[in-house]
């Protein structure tokens, strides 16, 4: 008598969602700092005499460079994923993570701008966990818990940004500044990036079923990737994804230095408002999901999620408008509807990529998302840069364009043939 084989333990997806933590915690330590080291007179990157419009112009040129990288690494290394399994570049970008904050940390540490980019370009080059993540959900989730899923991947990464921000407004300029800076939360942010790297190593474990004899990158995994790209679905979800990210992209990365230049926040007041951004990105993911399942199918949460990003978009420069400091507290408000739509938006979004493909596709098809968001995240930094040197308020007035397209493409008979 034949015994059956044993059956497969299946995958948590606890050690992903922790390395995800702790990677995303590092990266977001970063971010408000960015608009302290471009549009703060006591950076040391800048003489004090500089033009708004130079540093607008820098600031744009810095934000972009990681996602101007990303449009050719990620699809590579997510393809690489598909064929060398996802702990191998997942270990990879956690690395990234780790030499970006250290040598972006040495760029603002001795006032060098280069050394700053070349951080840049690290981090664009191998520091994109996402695409390979959402692949790993894609390997081993139901069809069925697949959305819960994805939701929670991005409550991980809203908790990590919401941190992140926190730590990084309060180290900016709290300790020996004359001598560091505002290097401390890159410092901060590389033992962050140290630990997402231990636990990839660790506790990780592999997911893809990949043939470890392979010895080469071959044309036929291009040819592989071109074929998920040719897919009908995949390119209509990418027009939405791609209309709605201009808008989120724009609102994200200049939100920061209009509150700056605009209503003069401090680092404090600009690491709190980063923070609660991921804040209602995480209760979005955590519960808002779970809520709208019970009582919407895929296509209404999608479109109940961009009518709520245009509403909090369009709030957000209603506010600016008038920076009044009795209605400032108004601008917190409008961040809430705006980030809550997106990252629902979003999820319903990935959630649709990788219904579109097979299994052995989930890396390939992760890419091209990545693709679609690298290419929005890159332009809308260099062109909100310029914007923002013209004046001070036109990225949050150029931001809810986006979104009002998406929603109209989504009611069009291109958006009813996708459901």
């Amino acid at each position: 008598m034949i015994e059956p084989a044993p059956l497969k333990k299946p995958h948590s997806i606890l050690p992903l969602l922790w390395v995800m933590l702790f990677d995303h915690t590092s990266l977001n330590i970063t971010f408000p700092v960015l608009t302290l080291l471009f549009f703060d007179v006591q950076s040391q990157l800048f003489t004090p005499d500089t033009t708004h419009a130079v540093r607008s112009m820098w600031y744009g040129l810095c934000v972009a460079i990681p996602h101007v990288i990303n449009l050719f690494m990620t699809p590579i290394l997510s393809a690489m994923s598909d064929e060398y399994g996802r702990k191998r570049i997942l270990m990879i970008g956690t690395l990234g993570a780790l030499f970006f904050a250290l040598t972006a940390g040495l760029g603002i540490l001795f006032g060098m701008l280069s050394l700053l980019f070349l951080g840049r370009i690290i981090q664009g080059a191998f520091s994109r966990t996402n695409p390979i993540a959402q692949a790993v959900i894609g390997d081993i989730s139901s069809t069925k818990n697949k959305i819960r899923d994805m939701g929670y991947l991005q409550l991980a990464i809203s908790i990590g940004a919401f941190v992140g921000p926190l730590l990084g407004g309060y180290f900016a300029n709290q300790f020996f500044f004359s001598t560091l800076n505002f290097s401390p939360p890159y410092w901060i942010a590389a033992f962050f990036a140290g630990i997402s790297c231990l636990l990839t190593a660790l506790f990780f474990t592999e997911t893809h079923t990949f043939q470890k004899n392979k010895k080469q990158f071959s044309m036929l995994h291009f040819l592989a990737l071109k074929k998920v790209i040719s897919n009908p679905a995949i390119l209509k979800i990418s027009a939405i994804l791609l209309l709605s990210q201009i808008s989120w992209s724009m609102y994200y990365q200049f939100i920061p230095p209009t509150l700056k230049t605009v209503l003069k926040f401090d680092a404090h007041s600009l690491g709190w408002f980063v923070g609660c951004i991921a804040l209602w990105l995480a209760l979005a993911t955590g519960f808002g999901i779970k809520i709208l399942q019970e009582f919407f199918k895929l296509k209404g949460m999608l479109v109940l999620s961009l009518y709520l990003v245009f509403f909090g978009l369009v709030l957000t420069f209603i506010f600016c408008k008038i920076p009044s400091e009795s209605f400032s507290w108004l601008i917190w408000i409008a961040a809430i509807p705006t980030a809550i739509g997106d990252v629902i938006a979003y999820s319903c979004l990935v959630t649709l990529y990788s219904d579109s493909v097979p299994k052995e596709d989930q890396g390939k098809v992760m890419g091209i998302c990545f693709i679609v968001v690298a290419l929005i995240w890159s332009l809308t930094a260099l062109l909100g840069g310029v914007m923002m040197g013209i004046n001070e308020l036109l990225p949050m007035a150029v931001a809810p364009l986006g979104i009002m397209l998406s929603i109209l493409l989504l009611h069009s008979s291109f958006g009813k043939t996708l459901f």
